[in-house]
């Protein structure tokens, strides 16, 4: 096991760390590449899970105070890619005991069919995961403002006078998810203008390097599905709505009204409306973690969390997107 719940602090050098860790291990399978860099000049990574000619997009860590999904999607990485790499030994394995049986025969018969469709799955999809894109922003929300280097930048966001456990924007007080060029976008300041941030950038790049069939950003709180799109079409909509539902079976978790899509006065400008609009394929936010928790957030929401969502990777693949 590389990924570690029980640490209570998880850093942007433990991710980068792990990360690292999880390519050595599961090389066959998985790669992890260097997308971009912050504004603090922190490394934004990727991992490419499977060898097919597909891609999902999972992406967290928009907001810099949302610090339980970046790591649980390192775990969902290690997760599959462990059953991919143990299926051939599972299989002779497997072989063996139908030769003298143990009592156990269908518990393995049933992991053996998992493994062959995480197997297959691997083989389909090429699963690009972006765990962390505002590291700026997570080091800030962990450790306080002292943790930006460029002292330009530390004094810039120590003026915005936010409590740093709150912080949800980048290295330069912009809020990412408010950043993306779209129909619902609006400027917030007489300086202000869309993909002006490394981050954002890093991101469209990613979306219009790939041929990317399904986009999912994964945000806390909520425990909740935001899947309508009220600049898209008809068709579209029911499409997004029968993979939502497909989701929350999975999960639990409820499935936000179209009425509820945007909140009143906001400035729009989020990572699923830029996708949507641009490339007119699913694009869904995941949120997190239940609607009353408090910031920081308790790293026990990880073990929680990661049960709820691992299955969504399956799901997906099995629509055949």
């Amino acid at each position: 096991m590389i990924i570690d719940f029980n640490k209570p602090q998880y850093s942007y050098i433990d991710l980068i760390s792990d990360a690292n860790a999880l390519a050595q291990t599961y090389g066959n399978i998985l790669q992890n590449v260097t997308i971009g860099k912050s504004h603090d000049n922190r490394d934004i990574v990727m991992l490419k899970l499977g060898t097919g000619k597909k891609y999902i997009l999972f992406c967290a860590g928009v907001h810099g105070r949302e610090t339980i999904n970046p790591i649980v999607l390192l775990k969902i990485a290690e997760y599959y890619a462990k059953i991919y790499e143990e299926f051939n030994n599972a299989t002779e394995k497997f072989e063996n005991l139908i030769k003298k049986p143990d009592g156990d025969v269908q518990k393995q018969y049933n992991r053996m069919i998992f493994g062959k469709c995480v197997y297959e799955l691997l083989r389909t999809y090429t699963i690009l995961i972006i765990p962390l894109l505002n590291p700026d922003g997570y080091m800030i929300s962990l450790y306080g403002y002292n943790a930006i280097q460029d002292l330009d930048l530390r004094k810039r966001v120590k003026k915005m006078g936010i409590n740093h456990t709150e912080w949800k924007y980048n290295g330069r007080g912009v809020d990412i998810n408010r950043n993306f060029p779209c129909r619902s976008w609006k400027p917030k300041g007489p300086r202000d203008y869309a993909a002006s941030e490394n981050e954002t950038q890093t991101l469209i790049q990613i979306f219009h390097q790939y041929r990317i069939r399904c986009f999912l950003d994964f945000h806390s709180r909520g425990k909740s599905i935001y899947y309508y799109r009220n600049s898209m079409t008809s068709s579209y909509n029911e499409n997004q709505y029968k993979i939502a539902k497909k989701l929350k079976e999975i999960t639990g978790y409820e499935l936000v009204s179209p009425e509820n899509e945007i909140e009143y006065g906001d400035s729009g400008g989020n990572t699923v409306h830029y996708f949507s609009e641009r490339f007119n394929k699913p694009a869904i936010t995941i949120e997190t973690v239940d609607e009353d928790a408090g910031f920081p957030l308790d790293y026990k929401y990880r073990f929680s969390t990661f049960e709820e969502i691992k299955l969504v990777l399956f799901i997906l693949g099995s629509l055949s997107l």
